[in-house]
């Protein structure tokens, strides 16, 4: 970024030269309007709008072209105060003048005015397409369907101007049409965020007024099943009257709703239920079992009360990523055909219910495209979702899937699921490139995806940006004017020039890779090393504590010039100060291990006091944080899944005042990671991918210890690798199942601890667990960690080489009398990721940090 202020700087590096010719005239200066028109004539002079003006609904005009005068009249509210008269023009008398006309083919002054323009409405224009043209007497929006005026109307909007006190368009002909048939956003509410009805239809205007006519909301377990009133419970999900009413209005504004709800993997927010474990794969699998026809009941139910609510044709049924089929039920059916057969007559199972419903399937295509011989075994109808979210020139599934004749849409990615704010270098060309590809190789259309992994704490108001590219690309997939977009996009997001000049510099500032971290960095314990990271952690930091300042001030200058969209701003307030308390907790973080490792001995008073100073102010700055976020999450969320982000927050709070803590008490810091060890069968390999490694899926383990007096608590700590169940003295205390996941929820579920004072007694006392994992690359595994204390004194049973484990138990294993003199030595390996050590003082479990 060193030419000049602009996000496209280091973009088309990556980006072929499109050698499409522009449709504007040449000559003429790119309108200001997105997405750019097909063909466009910009002529000296501008009409001046005036409380004379009206609004001319021509012949063949329905109540939907009614609904888009009201747009219209809204607009010009927020401008000049004020809204226009509204006529039809049978009752018209003469040639009026001063008029702004919205016609079809059936009315006269459309006709009268393409014939003293030679201008004719196109066969390319006859769904979505209009004609638009502005001179002396006034404005004239032709079209042959009500969607194509409206979308006239919207170019409209975009182009009214106030110059001093008068409100003006300038003369001007445009020739418009959509060159992708399907043009939209998919919307991720099952990993975090859940819009209110205010901000759902927020987005849907936005998408309207850009001439995007689709939104997908990817719903997982986010809607109300009368029959299944468990699933989703307390999580916001829509209601079938919500959906019903968010329908209506996409309907008005001219865009459709196809929800997008899984039927194979991603149903490990529902299969962590006890009610809905019985359907999965195995204990703990992200995937349904597809051999269990209960499974087809229930998803019977379910699209079917989803079909009754969206008006769609289509229902995306998703089925990506089902990595587990044939890990677990299926081992067997997989063994005996293969994995492409048994994906191929599940989603068949599908289509069948589908059609009973009378909805047409969509679905996603990486587990298709890993395993091509499924496209010789499912019906040509499917509608294919190709997702590619890297930046690239060339994309393979296209041409894969056009080969193949099957329908599909190209799905790039807004980049907002890997830190606070979104990557916007890499969706620049993500977006242009793959609609390239897949208009060169026949798609339907694009639909840019915005996932809100990790808790979707990446706020989605960031996101309008990259939709609005999305709107550019999908328009004229060949040639999205790239070079003027961002002054089109932020003077009209942000209402003016000076505020778009400021707001192009925030966001090219926020942009710059150096001034990005993942969520992993963010929340990393400030006591362990560094994660690995491409970027420079100094570099970063430097970066970041050098421009932020300046972010800060332009922020100031965007507050007093915006007229529009300014509730944004206090989000880019937070981004900066977020940004700046990164770069703090780096430094200040190294600087405290920095100082214990370089001392010999304790750390000198003096040092201790500035260290413990400099901790505070973090932890500080760190409150102040979250009390900004909960506020920005609640001006546009439901409130449900906040909380899991709010215990982010805590946990790293904790985090700082541990460390504080240990300062002031021991003049030292230690290394934060749990004492017990990650035990296995001697002879696995777990996470070794050779297929000739030897693998333990099951194992079980015990260990005795001794109890002198009871203690006053006992609190054991079990972490799975995958699946482990523990039983004290014989009696079962629990188990875990969960995963490493997108999902945040299931996230908590990965560890889990229990009080077991009840279950010891004096004497000899035995902890057995039993171990399973499903991946093809995994063996059985844990990590145990049980405190028992008195007072202040705490005696504490860890995983480590003392442990005994055996594949085939036997009888009895479980009790303190077994003897378990035939088994072999548990062996400690290593664990992918690193976790920190409990504090059941304070009542803070363990995290799986990634």
């Amino acid at each position: 970024m060193k030419k000049r202020t602009t996000l496209f700087l280091s973009l088309f590096f990556l980006i072929p030269v499109l050698h499409a010719q522009s449709r504007i005239e040449e000559g003429t200066q790119p309108l200001s309007l997105i997405p750019s028109p097909q063909y466009a004539v910009l002529k000296p002079g501008t009409f001046k709008i005036t409380s004379q003006t009206r609004i001319i609904l021509g012949e063949g005009t329905t109540q939907e072209d009614l609904f888009a005068v009201e747009e219209l009249n809204a607009h010009l509210r927020t401008i000049r105060n004020a809204e226009l008269k509204v006529v039809r023009e049978e009752g018209l008398r003469g040639t009026p003048a001063n008029i702004i006309v919205i016609g079809s083919p059936k009315s006269d002054l459309a006709n009268a005015w393409l014939k003293a323009n030679t201008e004719k409405l196109l066969p390319e224009m006859k769904q979505e397409g209009y004609i638009l043209g502005v001179d002396a007497k006034g404005v004239t929006i032709v079209g042959g369907s009500t969607q194509g005026r409206y979308y006239g109307v919207m170019s409209l909007m975009q182009l009214i101007e106030r110059d001093k006190r008068s409100v003006v368009v300038p003369f001007l002909t445009i020739r418009d049409w959509p060159q992708y048939a399907m043009r939209g956003i998919t919307d991720d509410l099952s990993r975090g965020q859940v819009s209110t009805m205010d901000n759902f239809k927020k987005i849907i205007r936005f998408l309207a007024a850009h001439k995007l006519n689709t939104y997908m909301p990817y719903l997982e377990d986010l809607f109300v099943f009368q029959n299944h009133p468990k699933f989703g419970r307390g999580r916001g999900a829509l209601t079938a009257t919500e959906a019903k009413e968010l329908d209506i209005f996409a309907k008005k504004h001219h865009v459709e709703i196809i929800p997008i709800f899984q039927t194979l993997g991603h149903w490990e927010n529902a299969l962590i239920q006890p009610e809905y474990a019985p359907y999965a794969e195995f204990p703990g699998a992200h995937t349904l079992n597809v051999s269990d026809e209960r499974v087809y009941a229930m998803l019977d139910e379910m699209i079917g009360e989803l079909s009754a609510v969206f008006s769609s044709p289509y229902l995306h049924v998703a089925a990506d990523e089902s990595w587990d089929v044939g890990l677990g039920a299926n081992k067997e059916r997989v063994a005996r055909s293969d994995l492409a057969t048994v994906h191929a007559e599940h989603y068949k199972r599908v289509f069948e219910i589908l059609m009973k419903y009378k909805k047409k399937p969509m679905m996603y295509g990486d587990i298709i495209l890993n395993n091509p011989t499924i496209l010789e075994k499912i019906p040509k109808e499917v509608v294919i979702v190709d997702w590619r979210y890297g930046a690239s020139d060339r994309y393979s599934g296209p041409a894969i899937l056009k080969q193949a004749g099957f329908p599909y849409l190209v799905s790039p990615a807004v980049w907002s699921f890997t830190g606070p704010f979104p990557q916007y270098l890499n969706t620049m060309v993500n977006v242009q490139n793959f609609s390239r590809e897949g208009f060169n190789n026949g798609s339907l259309g694009l639909m840019t995806s915005n996932w809100n992994d990790h808790g979707g704490e990446a706020l989605r108001e960031l996101n309008y940006y990259g939709y609005a590219w999305t709107a550019e690309c999908a328009w004229r997939p060949l040639a999205s004017e790239g070079e003027t977009f961002d002054d089109r996009f932020f003077i009209h997001y942000f209402g003016n020039k000076e505020a778009g000049r400021t707001a192009r510099t925030i966001y090219t500032l926020l942009s710059n890779p150096l001034n990005q971290m993942h969520w992993f960095e963010l929340w990393r314990h400030p006591m362990l090393p560094l994660r690995m990271s491409s970027t420079n952690y100094w570099m970063r930091v430097q970066s970041i504590e050098s421009s932020m300042p300046l972010v800060h001030s332009l922020i100031g200058e965007l507050r007093r010039q915006a007229t529009l969209n300014v509730d944004q701003i206090p989000t880019l307030q937070f981004i900066t100060d977020l940004n700046r308390w990164y770069a703090t907790k780096i430094r200040v973080g190294e600087q405290i291990k920095r100082a214990v490792r370089d001392t010999v001995q304790l750390l000198t008073d003096s040092t201790r006091g500035t260290l413990k100073k400099l901790a505070h102010s973090v932890l500080a700055d760190l409150k102040l944080r979250r009390n900004e976020f909960r506020a920005l999450w609640l001006a546009t969320n439901r409130e449900a899944n906040l909380q899991w982000l709010m215990l982010r927050y805590d946990r790293q709070a904790e985090y700082w005042q541990e460390t504080i803590d240990e300062l002031e008490r021991t003049g030292s810091v230690t290394e934060p990671l749990i004492e017990s060890q990650w035990i296995y069968h001697p002879d696995a390999n777990p996470g070794r991918r050779d297929s000739i490694a030897t693998q333990v899926p099951n194992a079980s383990f015990r260990k005795t210890f001794a109890v002198g007096s009871l203690p006053e608590s006992a609190k054991l700590q079990l972490i799975g690798d995958t699946y482990a169940k523990v039983w004290v003295n014989g009696a079962e205390v629990g188990e875990v199942s969960a995963r490493r996941s997108l999902s945040l929820i299931v996230e908590h579920e990965r560890i889990k601890t229990w009080n077991i004072l009840p279950l010891l007694k004096q004497g000899t006392n035995v902890v057995a667990v039993e171990g399973a994992n499903y991946n093809r690359f995994g063996s059985a595994g844990f990590n145990l960690y049980l405190e028992l204390r008195n007072g202040t004194i705490a005696g504490k049973v860890l995983t480590d080489s003392t442990w005994t484990v055996a594949q085939h138990p036997g009888p009895g294993w479980r009790s303190v009398e077994f003897d378990d003199q035939g088994w072999r030595g548990a062996a400690a390996k290593p664990y992918p990721f690193p976790v920190i050590r409990p504090n059941f003082d304070t009542g803070r479990i363990s995290w799986i940090e990634q």
